[in-house]
């Protein structure tokens, strides 16, 4: 496998010709793979699931896995995505580790293909998408999938008996019995809302979805060319996605979201749209505001004091005080303790499923960030391959996004204004080690697609004219 290189005079970034493989316009395993990706925890509202629970939530795994085996069963000899070759690298980093003394084997070695399932996307799904239209429709299904989601938060808050999972997590209440009830405030009305889990069976388990759907909303809204009616519509499942993460309390989400409105302006200011940043910076500035009065409006004083606090103590301060502290500790101590590791499986639901708890040398080590994460499973090294593989998957799309045109560019804004909100979350828990890091590299392999199916259109018909 290559990664190709980046083209420099936009080209390959040219919408590909009409000539285009016909089947790539047709729904397929892509789109299957994504809604599977946000629509598993409707599986979770079936009575008496919970026996089950650990295969539902192996599925999303388990089919970026089988979709790796099937688009690599021949080779091709295409590039790849760039990052592409730092994620392998940093694989190769978690086989090693596995020799370290202090590694829980069985949870160690589930562990290493637990990553290769996250990553996977990264190398299979630019074979998968092929076509601008096929991507722009991966966007759409995210963004209707996590609106669904936030929906069914909102109504959670209303209408609880309905719409609430018949059971919660019986693994987390194994581990924590208040689960519940610690996820529980008194809203507006005295009532007791339990942060809203969405298609899941966790409390505030709604807030991903919540975020995305905030995000995308803006974004595909001041898409070009978006008639009035999709304009409105998105903007007004992007305030229920807002109200719906305000209700889960989650505030470094809730932030992350916010923010991702003032990244999209930025890019359209880089974009040359000065009138649609501004615009888009408006209305999304409107909905943050909207969304908090009606959250307030239903979750009462301890909502609105949940949020005033953070703005009374200022976030960066908020920050230090809570997950800053786990940074600082990590910097501080973990990393002269474990320079190249502390042994795969100590941590995680690797762990939980699959440590020895023989092991009394090896206890595991909580892990709140996913800096830390990664330190304790491979150390400075990689901490190194990771940066790279995310640094080159934020370029490459940062590239297109600047020098492509139509709805490549679009689509490239989009995806980039997600990767951001993506990673800015991994300083409020292990992104990467969650579903959240196969949506990240699969909407980053997706976008290459259409690159490399131009590149290689471009190729061809080059070749072809030197025949003639």
């Amino acid at each position: 496998m290559r990664a190709p290189s980046l083209p420099t005079d936009g080209a390959a970034f040219a919408p590909a010709p009409e000539w285009s493989a016909p089947e790539d316009e047709q729904w397929g395993w892509a789109e299957a793979f994504l809604l599977l990706q946000f629509l598993w925890g409707v599986a979770l509202f079936v009575p008496g699931i919970q026996a089950y629970r650990a295969y539902v939530r192996a599925l999303p795994y388990v089919s970026s896995l089988a979709a790796l085996v099937y688009y690599y069963r021949r080779p091709t000899g295409e590039g790849v995505h760039a990052s592409a070759k730092w994620l392998m690298a940093s694989l190769g980093i978690l086989v090693l580790n596995l020799l370290h003394t202090t590694t829980h084997s069985a949870a160690g070695v589930a562990q290493v293909v637990f990553q290769l399932s996250i990553l996977a996307p990264v190398l299979w799904m630019t074979r998968a998408v092929r076509s601008e239209a096929k991507l722009t429709r991966l966007l759409w299904i995210v963004f209707a999938s996590s609106a669904l989601s936030s929906t069914v938060g909102l109504l959670q808050v209303y209408y609880p008996d309905q719409f609430l999972p018949p059971e919660f997590s019986a693994l987390g209440r194994e581990m924590n019995p208040d689960l519940v009830s610690s996820l529980t405030y008194r809203g507006a009305d005295g009532q007791e809302i339990i942060r809203p889990p969405g298609l899941s069976d966790l409390p505030g388990g709604a807030a991903v979805a919540a975020m995305l759907t905030m995000a995308l909303g803006v974004v595909l809204a001041f898409r070009q060319h978006t008639t009035v009616v999709v304009r409105a519509g998105c903007l007004a499942l992007a305030a229920v996605g807002m109200t719906a993460l305000l209700l889960t309390q989650v505030r470094s989400l809730t932030l992350a979201a916010a923010a991702s409105v003032g990244v999209f302006a930025l890019l359209r200011l880089r974009q040359g749209r000065a009138v649609a940043g501004v615009a888009s910076l408006a209305f999304g500035a409107a909905l943050v505001a909207g969304a908090y009065v009606w959250a307030v409006a239903v979750g009462g004083d301890s909502l609105a004091a949940r949020y005033t606090g953070l703005l009374d103590d200022g976030v960066v301060s908020t920050f230090k005080e809570e997950r800053g502290a786990f940074l600082t500790y990590t910097l501080s101590e973990l990393l002269f303790e474990y320079p190249f590791g502390a042994g795969i499986g100590r941590w995680g639901m690797m762990h939980v499923y699959f440590g020895d708890r023989a092991m009394w040398e090896a206890p595991p080590i909580h892990v709140e960030i996913q800096p830390t994460g990664w330190l304790l499973d491979g150390g400075l090294p990689l901490w190194i391959t990771m940066g790279a593989a995310l640094a080159a998957g934020l370029r490459a799309s940062y590239l297109v996004a600047v020098r492509a045109d139509g709805s490549l560019q679009e689509s490239a804004t989009a995806i980039l204004c997600l990767q951001l909100t993506l990673l800015a979350i991994c300083l409020s828990g292990p992104a990467f080690n969650t579903q959240l890091g196969i949506q990240f590299w699969a909407l980053t392999a997706a976008l290459w697609g259409p690159v490399l199916a131009a590149e290689a259109q471009l190729t061809a018909a080059e070749g072809r004219a030197a025949y003639a």
